[in-house]
């Protein structure tokens, strides 16, 4: 009975959405030395094997961001605290008000890319002068 409520266990999650490894990452979006005051970033995988794996977090108004992944396939939506290490491109969102009294903000794509490593990962993303 117990070998096959383990054997049961080990089937439930399936492979073709499951997540590498991932680590801990967070960080601080900044425009000219100043912490940005809310927002969203989005890190896309700059390999093709982390394509499914979406990466994203939110800025808090302190300029604050907490990264986490799911995988686009997984019907859950289950988010992992953490990234997967590798290369990443960085898009930034700024808080959209009301758009009705002018036009939307772009997203801003970081020229460099951001690489996150095995361990801790203390980021700091510098925006463009408008």
């Amino acid at each position: 009975m117990l070998l096959f409520a383990l054997a049961a266990a080990g089937c439930s999650s399936d492979p073709a959405t499951a997540l590498p490894d991932v680590h801990p990452a967070k960080g601080v979006v900044k425009r000219g030395g100043k912490p940005v005051t809310g927002g969203f970033v989005q890190f896309q995988a700059e390999n093709t094997t982390g394509a499914d794996h979406l990466v994203s977090g939110e800025v808090g108004p302190d300029g604050t961001f907490v990264l986490t992944t799911f995988h686009a396939l997984d019907r859950k939506g289950e988010r992992k605290s953490g990234v997967p290490a590798g290369k990443y491109r960085v898009t930034y969102s700024a808080v959209q008000g009301d758009q009705t009294a002018g036009r939307p903000t772009p997203p801003i794509q970081l020229p460099q890319q951001v690489t996150v490593e095995s361990g801790e990962n203390n980021l700091t993303i510098e925006l463009p002068a408008k």
